[in-house]
């Protein structure tokens, strides 16, 4: 049999499909990670957003967190830790979203302490977002954990 231009063409059409089907399943079986999984209703409060990260913007300079041994410390100023009606703080880290990690804010003398134990080095963006006097006020830090 001898390969002419018809045997040719059929070849790369075949070849071809067995590279698409190829890139459709490579690309089906991806992990996509999303910073959040409804953007609409995101966007539908970012309006109040801004709002609270200009309350928020004065706390921004007084509150720090900082590895200390095997825990993670957030001091916060004794008249905003003392004012402070429910809060919340979020470990988001960046580059995986199920790896984040959410704990309720409990005060020792106005400093938070988290144990490393559940979180994995890396990069995480600490946001503290609490109610005081009936207004929301959240406050994002950059931590390292090593």
């Amino acid at each position: 049999m001898k390969l002419n231009w018809g045997w040719g063409i059929a070849i790369f059409l075949l070849l071809f499909l067995v590279a698409l089907i190829g890139f459709v399943i490579f690309a089906w079986n991806q992990d996509v990670n999303l910073v959040h999984d409804n953007y609409y209703e995101k966007g539908v409060d970012y309006s109040a957003q801004l709002e609270k990260e200009s309350r928020s913007a004065l706390f921004s300079n007084l509150i720090s967190a900082e590895n200390y041994g095997d825990s993670v410390l957030i001091r916060f100023p004794a008249f905003v830790a003392q004012g402070i009606d429910s809060g919340m703080v979020l470990f988001f880290r960046p580059s995986d979203h199920k790896k984040d990690l959410t704990f309720n804010m409990n005060f020792r003398d106005s400093i938070l302490i988290f144990e490393k134990e559940k979180l994995i080095p890396g990069r995480y963006t600490l946001k503290m977002s609490w109610f005081s006097g009936g207004i929301d006020f959240e406050v994002d830090k950059m931590l390292i954990i090593k």
